[in-house]
């Protein structure tokens, strides 16, 4: 069932989260899948607005190779329309995860399509060839991530709140992968990251990044804030999305683009309060800042 003038409305919400998330997997942007789904009311729909604007979404791994300068300048490409991450209150619950969706990414579009019409909706190819033409198909398998650890993630929220990077790099493999769009600069292993962090990163001690626990793409995520030194206040920093394997985490990706807080319904403000005598840890106000520049 996919259009809209079959369901009622308590399925409706569904619906629009299937559509959303399909146009997202086409074009690697919330923002533009959103508004595809939103003036779409079933999947051939949705499918063809996809085709007439998908490009390729990249991340930073797509285009250059792995740095071996940690302490060195950070390169970077505002300009080139990044992959982003999908909140996982607007997603279908099947595989979306980041790596699969930059996958997608690199195929072109029409065989994009047609793979996720075949895989994921169970399109026969007959009905497939009825919308796209004749396209050839390819088989990407998701990869299934383990359920998150939740002991591991508070190891790794608590070691970036104290900026502890040797704490940080135990959380890595040699394998590792460290990704920032829009830097086009990446990083593999547990040294280089802890050298990259120690350089670049603008924390100076405890207190000075705050983590905000999230779900993106169905992975972990955090919603970063980095202390403010001329008000005292926590600003909207990164996005983490994290790929997590038994021995560890596999590939972070820090998002530096600030608008998808709002995509997330973060607040791009922290204001931490007094800590109150009948309270272990400090509360926090939140709030909607105006516009700075970090």
């Amino acid at each position: 069932m996919d259009s809209y003038d079959e369901v009622t409305t308590p399925h409706a919400d569904q619906l629009q989260r299937g559509l959303i998330s399909h146009c997202y997997r086409m074009l690697g942007s919330i923002t533009e899948a959103q508004a595809v789904a939103a003036r779409s009311s079933d999947l051939a729909g949705a499918t063809i607005a996809c085709l007439s604007q998908a490009g390729e979404r990249p991340l930073p791994t797509d285009l250059v190779a792995a740095s071996d300068d940690p302490e060195g300048e950070l390169h970077q490409l505002p300009e080139v329309l990044w992959l982003e991450p999908i909140p996982d209150d607007l997603t279908d619950g099947r595989p979306i995860g980041i790596e699969y969706v930059a996958a997608l990414q690199r195929l072109p579009a029409r065989e994009r399509a047609a793979q996720l019409l075949h895989e994921l909706e169970g399109w026969s190819p007959n009905r497939i060839t009825d919308l796209l033409g004749p396209v050839s198909r390819v088989h990407l398998s998701p990869q299934p991530h383990p359920p998150p650890d939740p002991v591991l993630l508070a190891a790794y929220r608590e070691a970036f709140e104290q900026y502890d990077v040797p704490a940080i790099t135990g959380f890595f493999t040699d394998d590792t992968v460290w990704e920032m769009p829009p830097f086009t600069s990446w990083f593999r292993g547990a040294r280089n990251i802890g050298r990259l962090i120690s350089t670049h990163c603008p924390a100076k001690g405890p207190g000075d990044q705050l983590l905000v626990p999230l779900k993106a793409n169905g992975q972990p995520a955090f919603a970063v804030y980095m202390r403010d030194p001329t008000d005292n206040v926590h600003r909207a920093f990164q996005l983490q999305v994290l790929t997590l394997t038994a021995t560890g985490i596999i590939h972070a990706i820090a998002f530096f683009d600030l608008t998808l807080f709002e995509t997330f319904n973060l607040p791009d403000l922290l204001t931490t309060l007094p800590k109150s005598p009948h309270e272990a840890t400090p509360t926090f106000h939140v709030g909607r800042a105006g516009k700075h520049q970090d």
